[in-house]
């Protein structure tokens, strides 16, 4: 079995593949070829720990995996991880454990990767300027996925802590010409071309009032009913993609508040897009707006991708776990 850690990850995914994985994930979601069970969630604390496990099988590129991951709020005073997890990847002809790959860089990267994808599938061929709303770790990832697939000039950030705002705009120096450290969401993404939100806020990021004609929005943060990144008036004015459609009516607050509210009744998943079975967008006028909760599919492909290019690059630890 080889094992992964998070650097061998990291080094293994590079952002531009791990696009195209997210694409042929999204393709196999849309088209039927994913075999993808609800995630099971055990309660194994009395302060609100949670043990995730999330089994996927995408049969045309051989990807079968289960990622077990656990979310334990209290580790923040503790100085630990609030999320951990790990992929457990197997050969789909013989069922053998073939390996194990650290999970909170794999989620990253896959998370980032499928924001870029909609933005390679979505946005104006001609957009420069990136508002990026959050300045965490998926923040710093997302960026670098928007500007795989676009040559952006301009990236302005907001956060609302100050220190970690001017933290991330140096970390993130070297994606663009022009960094800005924005003093409201309003000025991040008034013109912008690309708006990507990457938080848990349960509160909208940006007002849709400052969103102009042609622009693309990710959102990529929330992944529960209680979690809103995007107000309705976004909402209401833009062509709405999903990863999954019956994963973001189940978890994605914005989209189910919007639906509550009679004004969103039809959203289009991205696999269509990509397979030609709908256009994406239509004129350089329309807002576009992609929304994703998190599929077991992306962690099978994105897993997929690294465990295959870790063996032709030499990375990783093998161990052999007897029979």
């Amino acid at each position: 079995m080889l094992i992964l850690s998070a650097d061998d990850v990291r080094r293994a995914l590079p952002m531009a593949s791990a696009i195209e994985a997210m694409k042929s994930a999204y393709l196999a979601v849309s088209t039927g070829g994913a075999t993808m069970p609800p995630r099971t969630a055990l309660s194994v604390g009395s302060h609100n720990e949670i043990a995730l496990f999330m089994p996927a099988h995408i049969a045309s590129i051989g990807a079968l995996t289960v990622k077990a991951a656990t979310v334990f709020p209290r580790n923040v005073s503790e100085g630990r991880p609030v999320i951990q997890g790990a992929v457990q990847v197997l050969d789909d002809q013989t069922g053998e454990i073939v390996g194990l790959l650290e999970g909170s860089s794999l989620t990253g990267i896959r998370t980032a990767a499928g924001g870029g994808a909609s933005v390679d599938a979505l946005a104006r061929a001609d957009s420069t300027v990136l508002a990026m709303i959050g300045t965490g770790i998926q923040a710093r990832t997302g960026v670098e996925a928007v500007c795989a697939v676009r040559e952006i000039s301009e990236i302005r950030a907001y956060g609302r802590n100050r220190e970690n705002l001017m933290q991330f705009c140096t970390d993130i120096a070297g994606f663009a010409d022009r960094i800005v450290a924005s003093d409201s969401p309003s000025a991040a993404v008034r013109d912008a071309d690309i708006v990507y939100t990457a938080t848990t806020s349960p509160t909208p990021t940006f007002p849709g009032a400052d969103i102009g004609p042609g622009t693309h929005i990710v959102g990529v943060g929330s992944f529960k009913p209680s979690m809103i990144e995007m107000d309705q008036a976004t909402i209401a004015q833009a062509t709405v993609f999903v990863d999954q459609t019956e994963a973001c009516w189940d978890e994605a607050g914005e989209l189910i508040a919007a639906r509550s509210a009679g004004i969103l009744d039809q959203v289009i998943e991205l696999g269509s897009v990509l397979d030609g079975t709908h256009p994406g967008r239509t004129s350089d006028a329309e807002i576009t707006l992609f929304k994703s909760v998190g599929l077991a599919a992306q962690d099978a492909a994105a897993a997929h991708q690294a465990f295959v290019s870790a063996q032709a690059m030499g990375l990783g630890t093998e161990i052999d776990l007897g029979a």
